[in-house]
């Protein structure tokens, strides 16, 4: 029971670790259950027929449609399942007639149609499919209840209290069927949109960011500086870049090793990004070199260089218990109408060439 409790939340939780097969065998396993407390039902009414066609029933999910989800034959199971319960809805209803509720499993199949086709994977037509077995469906309810207007049913209850429990009983479970499907169908789809949604997350990261320090990548950096030169040119807003340059970085690589090596550049990264502000853009520029983005005069970019500096020169870092300071070198240029994007990152990158030939760990502007 606490099993069973667990899989229910499981399933409103929307835990995925509830494969298809497990939730195919779940709903096998409670038409199994249905069938057997049916046939308990009319072994006591005394109609054997009736329960000799729900024990059949219970074979039938127990041999065959558990032995087609285990060899992931799902389509067929589907099929030979919606058959059973149509066939046992219209025979059950012939038998008994249509005030004791039989028949309103036909409805709720409706629901269930929609819902796997919706998940079976290698289901072809997938938009004709539920149509299909929605006309099937109706068109069993309207001949069982046409049917039922010209002939009485083949064998009559004891007493009302009999009719009365079957009508509320069926018509019960059938709700649940259609609420539980409707809910299924909606919560599949609600989890293939989150899919779909991190896939293209994970899309977007690879497109526009580096894949080791997860800061932008040249392509998108050079889009964000072609959208700060036409703003520049519309209306005058200045801009800064800011390159910058580990300090002896081939020391680290040689000295530790290049996994420590990529360990500090992720660790400069952090720093650098948590060093500006959330408009302003960094970027792996190339191996050891990081340029940032500043939307704004070169006074400002300057301070923003000083603060980085100093906040490297402080940090230390540790690998394998291995201490590692480090320090960065940063050149900055200031937005120029009609100069061209190489021009300033050139002119950033000869202020670094200065930075490092005066004594390294030092904003050159």
């Amino acid at each position: 029971m606490s099993n069973l409790k667990h899989y229910l939340h499981g399933i409103i939780a929307g835990e995925s670790y509830y494969t298809f097969q497990r939730k195919l065998s779940f709903i096998a396993s409670a038409l199994t259950v249905f069938h057997l407390l049916m046939a308990i039902a009319f072994f006591l009414l005394h109609i054997y027929s009736l329960m000799i066609l729900n024990i059949f029933s219970v074979i039938f999910y127990t041999s065959i449609v558990f032995g087609l989800i285990r060899k992931e034959r799902y389509v067929v199971a589907l099929m030979l399942s919606f058959l059973e319960i149509s066939l046992a809805s219209f025979v059950t209803t012939v038998c008994l007639g249509m005030d004791t509720g039989f028949s309103a499993y036909l409805i709720a199949m409706i629901t269930s149609a929609f819902y796997f086709s919706s998940v079976v994977d290698d289901l072809k037509k997938k938009d004709a499919v539920p149509f299909f077995l929605s006309i099937t469906f109706i068109s069993f309810y309207l001949i069982t209840y046409i049917l039922m207007q010209k002939i009485q049913p083949l064998f009559e209850l004891p007493n009302k209290n009999w009719v009365f429990a079957f009508y509320i009983s069926n018509h019960l479970i059938s709700f649940i069927m259609m609420i539980v499907f409707s809910y299924l169908f909606v919560w599949e789809n609600k989890c293939s949109q989150q899919i779909l949604a991190k896939k293209n997350e994970q899309l977007d990261e690879l497109a526009h960011k580096d894949p080791l320090t997860h800061l932008l990548n040249r392509r998108s950096m050079n889009i964000l500086m072609l959208e700060s030169m036409d703003a520049l040119k519309r209306n005058g807003k200045r801009f800064s870049l800011i390159l910058c340059d580990i300090d002896d970085f081939k020391k680290v690589n040689d000295t530790y090793g290049h996994d420590a090596g990529d360990f500090v550049l992720i660790a400069i990264s952090n720093i650098i990004t948590q060093s500006v502000r959330s408009d302003d853009a960094v970027c792996r520029w190339g191996g050891e070199e990081i340029l940032i983005l500043i939307n704004d005069p070169v006074e400002t970019a300057s301070m923003a260089a000083e603060r980085i500096r100093k906040k490297i020169e402080d940090y230390v870092t540790y690998y394998e218990d291995q201490e590692i300071k480090i320090t960065m070198t940063l050149g900055i240029s200031e937005s120029i109408p009609g100069y061209k994007i190489e021009n300033l990152i050139q002119q950033a990158d000869d202020k670094l060439y200065l930075g490092k030939k005066s004594g390294k760990n030092t904003v050159v502007v």
